[in-house]
């Protein structure tokens, strides 16, 4: 007889063994992935349009950090229900069938002026920020409204702006598993802020920091809410730059890493208020992602994973894809930065972006983590927003 749970979408025993084993394994195999990916990254050809990179200490030990941070992240990664990810795709399809078009423009609608809730002065150690409250009231299709994603939200920022004369500011788009006060830190607050000058602003994307649903993930396996809520994640950071704009700022910049990128990459597009865009390490096509991954989990995250593909979840996601636009921005006032061996995400979608912007593109010879720490990165970044 089949295993009961099976016949409720659930995993068998089978599976479940599988699925221990394989994270475990991950563990295991951090070295070799590590070892054979930065083979396979000094091999590159010109053709590819990648740079090769001179395998060193620093290079293997980033490839590493990523593999590790990879299996670590297995561990508590949801694996759910098969019907349940097969009733999300089929929700992709009704979705599809309800829109005019998939088009960005034409899904993407302004949002309405910035409605402040609060407006607070805080402290971290001796930084001293404002903590922006705000509505989230993006205008979503029908599809995505009628399955209550567009219900009215508290969005935050963190705020560090001067005194005095109006200077330029900069929007900092964190990534995943993110938007917590210790990305003052992580992104050097203080350093934008004090020695170059600038206004900055951290919003906190939907399903992070103080705006975290327990129970939910984003990005996860609700195919259609992960779409929604790139879009409520947009709309947020375009209210936040017209509000920014009131404050008479000469120039606008949004940086966008990882899960960031995309939102900064599709608000540059839409949004005319935008004068320069960054996307670091970015994740373009979070379903791909997460399919990527999760086939490394045995036989049912394979069959996830094929979900995740179908054809349903792959056209409405174009919605959301920002090579779809051309930025407003100038194309010397646009940077990818790229890891070449970047194992959470993936180099080749940096350099998708980057062939469709036409820009600048910095190539981190390192992981998707390390960038972070990579001084070459800091300095491009600094003199991109200093121009």
């Amino acid at each position: 007889m089949p295993d009961p749970e099976q016949t409720l979408g659930g995993p068998t025993l089978r599976e479940r063994l599988e699925t221990t084993w394989t994270r475990i394994w991950l563990f295991g195999a951090v070295l070799p992935r590590a070892v054979s990916s930065s083979i396979a990254a000094g091999r590159r050809t010109e053709e590819s349009g990648i740079p090769a990179w001179d395998l060193g200490v620093r290079e293997f030990g980033e490839t590493a950090t990523d593999e590790l941070f990879i299996a670590i992240s297995a561990l508590y990664r949801e694996v759910p229900q098969i019907d349940k990810v097969q009733a999300s795709v089929d929700a992709c399809a009704e979705a599809l069938a309800g829109l005019d078009g998939v088009g960005v423009a034409a899904t993407h609608r302004e949002p309405p002026p910035l409605r402040i809730l609060g407006l607070r002065r805080r402290r971290l150690g001796r930084r001293r920020f404002e903590h922006l409250e705000y509505e989230s009231r993006p205008h979503l299709p029908r599809p995505m409204a009628d399955a209550g994603h567009a219900e009215v939200e508290v969005a935050h920022a963190r705020v560090l702006r001067h005194d005095g004369a109006p200077r330029p500011w900069v929007v900092f788009v964190h990534g995943a598993e993110q938007g917590r006060l210790d990305d003052l830190f992580a992104f050097r607050a203080a350093h934008l802020h004090e020695e170059l000058g600038l206004n900055v602003a951290f919003p906190v994307l939907p399903q992070h920091g103080p705006r975290r649903d327990l129970g939910k993930a984003w990005p996860g396996f609700d195919l259609l809410g992960n779409l929604a809520t790139m879009m409520r994640a947009v709309s947020d950071v375009r209210a936040l730059v017209g509000w920014i704009r009131t404050e008479q700022a000469p120039s606008v910049a949004v940086v966008g890493m990882s899960l960031g990128g995309p939102v900064a990459a599709l608000t540059s597009g839409l949004d005319g208020r935008v004068d320069a865009v960054c996307a670091m390490v970015p994740m373009l096509d979070a379903h791909a992602t997460i399919a990527h991954h999760t086939e490394r989990t045995g036989a049912r995250g394979r069959r996830l994973a094929a979900l995740l593909r179908e054809e349903p979840v792959r056209r409405l996601g174009a919605i959301v894809d920002p090579t779809e636009l051309e930025p407003h921005a100038p194309r010397d006032r646009r940077l990818v930065i790229a890891a070449l061996n970047d194992r959470m995400t993936s180099v080749r979608a940096a350099q998708r972006l980057h062939e469709r912007w036409q820009g600048e593109v910095h190539w981190h010879h390192g992981g998707h983590i390390g960038h972070l720490m990579s001084g070459k990165v800091k300095a491009e970044l600094d003199a991109f927003l200093t121009r």
